[in-house]
């Protein structure tokens, strides 16, 4: 049996032959991606503190709220106040944000993320 990504159940062929008509037709399982990343079948959630942990790194003064969008945790607000963005335009800000959070990016952990980015006498 083979591990497909997307929703539902489906026949699978190698050959553009049917599966019923190929000798050891199988069913391909399907499940959703926010629970399926590249690399195998796992369920995949981020917490907001292991966000936390993760701009942290980069910004170790770091206030951060994180705000579920949609109630799968991958779809995310993400506020973080800071003194390192002191100096920063809002492009950098970011860049620095998304520095933090690219291994979460990247395996599909986070796949939305809306960020502000504050420096700690709002501007």
């Amino acid at each position: 049996m083979r591990l497909t990504l997307g929703v539902g159940f489906r026949p699978h062929t190698t050959r553009g032959e049917p599966a019923s008509l190929r000798k050891g037709a199988g069913f391909s399982i399907m499940c959703p991606i926010a629970f399926a990343p590249r690399y195998g079948a796992r369920p995949i959630m981020i917490t907001p503190q292991t966000i936390t942990d993760y701009v942290r790194q980069v910004l170790n003064d770091a206030q951060v709220t994180v705000t579920d969008r949609t109630g799968t945790m991958d779809h995310l607000n993400v506020r973080v106040v800071s003194d390192g963005f002191k100096g920063k335009n809002l492009l950098d800000r970011h860049r620095l944000i998304y520095q933090a959070l690219d291994e979460p990016l990247k395996d599909g952990r986070i796949h939305a993320l809306e960020l502000t980015a504050e420096t700690t006498d709002g501007s």
